[in-house]
C-alpha cells in the first residue's frame, strides 16, 4: 500500500508509492461518449434530467485513473522505530471543466467557469464530511513542460495530513493575528487597495494584484475583499458570478497579452476544521486566515538561491503590463 512518510530532520512528509504502469494510448477518456471509460462518476452537473456516467454533463468529477490518495484506504498512523507513516488514504479527484476538449480558462465562458467555481465548492463540502481529511488542494495547471495537451480539468487532492506549504500559510497568518488582531491579508488588501500600483483590477468584491513579494513575473492574486477563511462557506450566487468573470478576464489577458503561458491556479483554502489532532489546533482560523487563489506563471522556471526566490521583474511592472492588457 502506498503511504506517507515523514522525514524527521525537514518536518516533510514524503508519499512512497510505486510507478504506475504506462497507460496505453487509445484517446481520450474525458471526451463525452466516453463516460464509462473514466471511472465512476463523482458528481456532476447537467442540462437534462439524465443518469449518471452518461452524456449531457456540462462539469463533472470523476477520480484521478493513478490516483495519489486513495478514499478505499484504511487509515493508519504509526510509528516505524523514530519514525513517523501514515497510509495515503484520502481523495484524487479530476473536475472536467468543460465537454470540449480543446477549452482553457480562456476560451470557455464565464458561465462555464462559474459552474466549475461551484463544483469546487461542492467538493470541499462534501470531502470535509470526512473527519479523516485533515486538507484538501484544488488545483489547475496548464502546458505543464513534458505533459501533452489534454481535457480541460483541475486536480483535487485530499489527504489526511495538512500540506506543509498550507502550514506555513496558517502559521504566518496565526502569528500575525497574535500580535495585531487583525487578519494579515484583511491587511494586505487595505494597503494594496491605498498604494494601488500593484492591483491589476479591482471589482466590489475581489482584488486582482500582484504581491509586493511576488516570486516570479506575473505571479498574480485574487482575494475576496470579503473577509472569510473558508471558500466553500463564503461563495454566494453574486460572488460566483464576479469571481468567474474576474477568472475569465485574467486568463484571457494572459492569453492574448502574454503569448497564453504555463500556469498553475491554487486554491489557497482553510483546511477541515472538523479534523483535529491537537487540542486547540486553528483555534482562531475564521478570524486569521483569508481565503485567497494564487496564479504562478511558469512555475517550473522560477529562478532559486538557497531556498530565496529571485524575480527579475519588479511586481509593479507586471501590474502595470496586466492592466495594459485586461478586457474592456
Amino acid at each position: 500500500m502506498d503511504e506517507l512518510r515523514k522525514d524527521p530532520t525537514r518536518s516533510n512528509w514524503v508519499l512512497i508509492r510505486p510507478k504506475p504502469t504506462p497507460r496505453p494510448d487509445d484517446g481520450c477518456l474525458y471526451c463525452p461518449g466516453n463516460e464509462g471509460r473514466s471511472g465512476p462518476e463523482i458528481a456532476a452537473y447537467r442540462k437534462d434530467s439524465l443518469g449518471a456516467n452518461g452524456p449531457g454533463w456540462t462539469v463533472r468529477v470523476v477520480p484521478e485513473s493513478d490516483p495519489y490518495f486513495r478514499i478505499e484506504h484504511e487509515l493508519v498512523r504509526e510509528g516505524v522505530g523514530m519514525f513517523d507513516m501514515i497510509t495515503a488514504r484520502g481523495a484524487s479527484e479530476l473536475i472536467l471543466e468543460s465537454p470540449k476538449h480543446g477549452d482553457t480558462l480562456a476560451t470557455i465562458s464565464p458561465a462555464q467557469v462559474e459552474a466549475v467555481l461551484w463544483m469546487y465548492r461542492d467538493r470541499l463540502l462534501d470531502l470535509k464530511r470526512d473527519h479523516q481529511i485533515r486538507d484538501i488542494m484544488i488545483s489547475r495547471r496548464h502546458r505543464k513542460p513534458g505533459v501533452p495537451p489534454h481535457h480541460p480539468y483541475s486536480r483535487v487532492t485530499a489527504i489526511p495530513i495538512v500540506f506543509a506549504a498550507t502550514r506555513r500559510e496558517l502559521r504566518e497568518a496565526r502569528d500575525y493575528y497574535q500580535y495585531k488582531r487583525r487578519c494579515l491579508y484583511c491587511d494586505i488588501l487595505r494597503q494594496e487597495i491605498a498604494n494601488e500600483e500593484r492591483i491589476v483590477r479591482l471589482t466590489r468584491g475581489f482584488a486582482v494584484l500582484v504581491p509586493y513579494a511576488a516570486r516570479s513575473p506575473l505571479e498574480t492574486w485574487i482575494v475576496p475583499r470579503q473577509h472569510a477563511c473558508a471558500y466553500e462557506e463564503a461563495l454566494s450566487a453574486e460572488s460566483a458570478a464576479e469571481l468567474a468573470r474576474l477568472t475569465t478576464d485574467y486568463f484571457r489577458t494572459l492569453a492574448r497579452g502574454f503569448g497564453d503561458p504555463g500556469y498553475e491556479l491554487q486554491l489557497h483554502n482553510a483546511p477541515n476544521v472538523r479534523s483535529r489532532i491537537l487540542q486547540g489546533d486553528w483555534a482562531t482560523i475564521r478570524d486569521d486566515y483569508h481565503w485567497h487563489m494564487e496564479i504562478v506563471v511558469h512555475p517550473e522556471r522560477a529562478n532559486r538561491i538557497g531556498g530565496i526566490y529571485v524575480n527579475e521583474r519588479p511586481p509593479e511592472t507586471c501590474a502595470a503590463e496586466l492592466r495594459a492588457h485586461w478586457p474592456g
